[in-house]
C-alpha cells in the first residue's frame, strides 16, 4: 500500500515523474506520467518509488522510439481477426491463456528486411516467444522460437517477395497468463547482435567485428579503456547512419596477452599450443577446440570462459587431460554417511535443501549430492526447516568447480571427506567417487560460462579441452578462454539493496563474500558516507566465514530529503601488505536507504554477551516492544553465527515469539570442534507479511559471543554458561 506522495525517484536517470494514485480504494496500484528526453537511449530503465514508507523494491520500464503501439485486440486468434499494423510499430500483447494465439497483419516491400526486438524479458516477462512468419496463403515462412531458445529476443527476416505478410506470436510451452507479455518492436532500425572478439587487452586498440542489422559498417575500432559501469569491460553503442544503435555492446577488457585460435585444434593430437598467461579468442564452429600448456609440478592455474555471458549461445564444458587424452583426476571423495532432499525438488539455485535427518551433520560439513560437492552454511532451526548451504546472493555455491544442480525428492545425500587423489580406503557400503577436473558452470556471476582451477600433479603438458555442453558448435559459438595464475580476489553483496530504516530503530544489513582463487583472509566491511543521523556498526568476515551482518540505525529525528546510496565497502589484504577495497554490487545504481516511520516491533538484547566452550551452551533473551497496536507473533533470526555455534531446541517453528508474549529466551550451543573467537551476532524480529520486498526485520544491539577453550572459560555476569551432560558429549 502505497501513502500520498507527490513524486517519484528514478534512480537510472533521475527523470522527474508525477504520481497519480486514482480514486480510493484500491491504493496498491499507481499510474506515472514520465517525462522522456528525446534523445533518450533505447533500452530499460530501473526504478524505485520513494515514499514515506521508504522505497519500494526494484521495476523496470522500456525506453522505446516513438512508433506507436499495435496492442493485442482480442479476439485476434486467427488471420481472419489479426490485428492490422503499419511498420514500424511496437506490438504488444499477452498469451493470456493457454493456447492462446495473436495474429498481425503486416504489409512490406519486395526485398524488404524487418528487424524484431523482444524488450519483454528484461521486463519480467514469463513467456517464451515463438514467432511465427505466415504469407497470404497461410504457409508457415519462417519461425523464430521453436525450439524453446533465445533467438527470439533479436532476430530478422527478409521478405523476397513483397505483399502481405501475418505475424503470429504464441508460447513455445503452450501456456498462458497475465505474466506471458510481449513487446516486439518491428521496423528498420540498428542493432548489434554479435560481436568478434568477444574482448580485447587493456590498454590496446581492435577491430571489433559487429554482426547485426542496419549498422553501416561491420568493423568498429575499440579502445581498452573500462567503462565506468564495469571496471572489466568496455561498454558502447555503435553508431549507425541513421542514429546510435537500439542496444549496446559489452566485451570484455583482460590483462593478459591475446591470441587467436587456428581453427584446426579440433582434437587433443592437435592442440594448439599456448604460453601461459594469454586469453584465446575462437569459435567453437567443431565438436571440441583443444589447447596444449606446459605446467611443473604444483603449479596452480586457473581457466576460465567469457562467452554467454557476452551473448554467445556457447554453453562451454572444460576438462583437463594429460597428453594421451586422458582425464586427470583431482580429488577422491569419500562418502560417510547417507541422507536424501525430502518434501519438495529443489533448482539448482536454492541455498535450502530440506534432509530426512541431521543426525551426524554440523555446520562445515562437505555434502555431495549428484555431482554437486556443497558445504552447510547453517542447521536447520527445527524439524520443519532446510539445511542452508553456502552461497553467493540467490545462488548455492559448489566446491571443486562442480556444478550446481538441480534435485528430486529422495535423491541420495552423502556426508563426505575430501581426500587427494588415488587415495584407498576399507570399504564403508558407500560410494567412493574419483573427481576429475571438469567445470560446466563457473558459479556467481559466471552464468553458462565455465571456472576451472588446476594443480599440475607432475613436470609435462597437459591439454585443456573446451567443448558445448549439449554438444553444439557453429560460427557464432564465440569465447574468450583465458589461463591464468590465481590471483586472490573477492566479490560482496549487500541485502537487502534499498534499507528502509525506522526512526529511532535499527535493521540488520547482510553482507555476503564470494572468495574468488582461494582468498580466504579476513575482509572489513563498512558502510561509506552514512547520512547525518543514521549510524552504521562495521564487520569483519573472519576467515572460513561468508558473510557478515551490520546494524544501520537512525535516530528519532534523523531527516532526509530524498533516498541516499547505499555504499558498502570491503577491505582485505590479497597479496603481501597490499590492501584492496571492493565494493558490494557496484552494478546495481538503486542501492538507497531510506528512513521509515517507528516501525511496529523494537527488538532489545536483554544477554549483552554470553561465553562459550566447546560442547557447553548459553542462554540468551530478547525482548520486543510492541507498537502501532501489532499484536501478530514474531520469529526471531539469529544471525552472523560463528562455525561450530548453533541455536538449539527451537521447536517446530523456530525461535518465536507469540502473540501474547514480549520476550523469549533461546539456546546457543557450541560444537565440541569450535575455535576460539570473539565476533557480535544479531539478534532479530520479523513482521509476517505477504507483502514482499517490504522492510520487515528489525534488529536488537549486538549481542557479543565469546567461544574460548575450556580452561579459559569462566561464568559470565551477564549471562549463565553450563555444561551438556557427559553422556551427551
Amino acid at each position: 500500500e502505497l501513502p500520498d506522495l507527490p513524486d517519484i525517484r528514478l534512480g537510472s536517470n533521475g527523470t522527474p515523474s508525477t504520481v497519480d494514485l486514482g480514486p480510493l480504494p484500491p491504493r496498491n496500484q499507481v499510474t506515472l506520467e514520465i517525462e522522456v528526453s528525446p534523445d533518450a537511449p533505447i533500452g530499460t530503465v530501473a526504478m524505485r518509488l520513494q515514499t514515506p514508507l521508504g522505497t519500494s523494491p526494484t521495476a523496470r520500464m522500456a525506453i522505446e522510439p516513438y512508433y506507436g503501439e499495435s496492442p493485442d485486440g482480442e479476439p485476434n486468434n486467427t488471420p481472419e481477426d489479426a490485428f492490422e499494423t503499419y511498420l514500424p510499430a511496437i506490438l504488444v500483447g499477452a498469451i493470456s491463456k493457454p493456447g492462446d494465439l495473436d495474429y498481425y497483419k503486416i504489409k512490406v516491400k519486395d526485398g524488404e528486411q524487418v528487424v524484431f526486438q523482444n524488450a519483454a524479458r528484461a521486463l519480467g516477462s514469463s513467456l517464451q516467444p515463438v514467432v511465427g512468419i505466415y504469407d497470404a496463403n497461410q504457409n508457415l515462412v519462417k519461425e523464430f522460437g521453436e525450439d524453446g531458445g533465445r533467438d527470439t529476443s533479436t532476430f530478422a527476416y527478409q521478405f523476397a517477395k513483397g505483399g502481405t505478410y501475418y505475424v503470429r506470436v504464441s508460447d513455445y510451452q503452450e501456456s498462458g497468463n497475465a505474466d506471458h507479455f510481449y513487446r516486439i518492436k518491428a521496423g528498420r532500425f540498428p542493432l548489434a547482435e554479435a560481436a568478434f572478439p568477444l574482448g580485447l587487452q587493456k590498454g590496446k586498440t581492435a577491430a571489433i567485428q559487429l554482426t547485426g542489422y542496419n549498422l553501416g559498417a561491420d568493423k568498429f575500432d575499440v579502445k581498452g579503456e573500462a567503462s565506468p559501469e564495469d571496471m572489466r569491460a568496455v561498454i558502447f553503442r555503435p553508431a549507425a547512419p541513421k542514429g546510435p544503435a537500439f542496444n549496446r555492446v559489452k566485451l570484455a577488457l583482460g590483462n593478459e596477452p591475446e591470441v587467436m585460435a587456428t581453427g584446426k585444434n579440433t582434437a587433443f593430437t592437435q592442440a594448439q599450443v599456448l604460453t601461459v598467461p594469454v586469453t584465446v579468442n575462437g569459435k567453437l564452429e567443431a565438436g571440441e577446440n583443444d589447447y596444449r600448456f606446459h605446467a611443473r609440478k604444483g603449479d596452480k592455474l586457473v581457466f576460465e570462459v567469457n562467452a554467454s555471458r557476452l551473448g554467445s549461445p556457447l554453453d562451454s564444458l572444460l576438462d583437463i587431460l594429460d597428453t594421451k587424452g586422458a582425464p586427470i583426476e583431482r580429488a577422491t571423495i569419500r562418502c560417510v554417511l547417507e541422507t536424501a532432499i525430502t518434501l519438495a525438488d529443489r533448482d539448482s539455485s536454492s541455498r535450502g535443501l530440506r534432509l530426512l535427518s541431521p543426525t551426524g551433520l554440523a555446520v562445515g560439513d562437505y555434502m555431495m549430492v549428484g555431482g554437486e560437492i556443497i558445504q552447510v552454511d547453517a542447521m536447520p532451526r527445527g524439524p520443519d526447516d532446510d539445511f542452508a548451504f553456502t552461497g553467493f546472493g540467490d545462488q548455492r555455491l559448489a566446491y571443486l568447480d562442480t556444478t550446481p544442480e538441480a534435485h528430486a525428492v529422495d535423491q541420495a545425500v552423502y556426508k563426505v571427506q575430501i581426500h587427494p587423489p588415488g587415495a584407498q580406503f576399507a570399504p564403508n557400503g558407500l560410494p567412493v567417487v574419483h573427481l576429475l577436473y571438469r567445470n560446466d558452470d563457473g558459479g556467481p556471476s559466471y552464468g553458462k560460462d565455465s571456472l576451472l582451477h588446476f594443480t599440475a600433479p607432475a613436470d609435462g603438458d597437459y591439454i585443456v579441452r573446451l567443448r558445448d555442453v549439449r554438444k553444439l558448435s557453429g560460427s557464432d559459438y564465440a569465447y574468450r578462454l583465458t589461463v591464468r595464475q590465481p590471483a586472490p580476489d573477492f566479490m560482496l553483496s549487500v541485502s537487502p539493496r534499498n534499507p528502509n530504516v525506522p526512526l529511532g530503530g535499527r535493521i540488520p544489513i547482510t553482507v555476503t563474500a564470494l572468495r574468488l582463487d582461494d582468498f580466504a583472509g579476513p575482509i572489513e566491511v563498512t558502510l561509506k558516507d552514512v547520512p547525518a543521523g543514521l549510524h552504521a556498526t562495521k564487520g569483519v568476515i573472519g576467515p572460513g566465514q561468508t558473510s557478515t551482518t551490520l546494524l544501520l540505525s537512525a535516530d528519532d529525528d534523523a531527516k532526509l530529503d530524498r533516498a541516499a546510496p547505499l555504499e558498502v565497502v570491503g577491505r582485505a589484504q590479497l597479496v603481501g601488505n597490499e590492501w584492496a577495497e571492493r565494493w558490494a554490487n557496484p552494478e546495481d545504481r538503486l542501492k538507497l536507504i531510506s528512513l521509515m516511520p517507528k516501525p511496529d516491533i523494537v527488538m532489545t538484547a536483554e544477554t549483552k554477551q554470553v561465553t562459550l566452550e566447546p560442547g557447553g551452551t548459553a542462554e540468551v533473551e530478547v525482548a520486543i516492544q510492541r507498537n502501532n497496536e501489532y499484536g501478530g507473533r514474531v520469529p526471531v533470526e539469529v544471525r552472523n553465527l560463528p562455525p561450530g555455534v548453533r541455536v538449539i531446541d527451537v521447536g517446530l517453528n523456530g525461535v518465536l515469539i507469540n502473540e501474547t508474549e514480549n520476550r523469549r529466551k533461546f539456546v546457543l550451543e557450541a560444537l565440541p570442534d569450535a575455535r576460539a573467537i570473539e565476533q557480535p551476532i544479531i539478534v532479530a524480529g520479523d513482521i509476517e507479511t505477504r507483502a514482499g520486498g517490504q522492510q520487515n526485520s528489525y534488529a536488537a544491539e549486538a549481542v557479543m559471543l565469546k567461544a574460548q577453550p575450556k580452561m579459559q572459560a569462566s561464568s559470565s555476569l551477564v549471562n549463565t554458561v553450563f555444561q551438556k551432560p557427559t553422556a551427551t558429549k
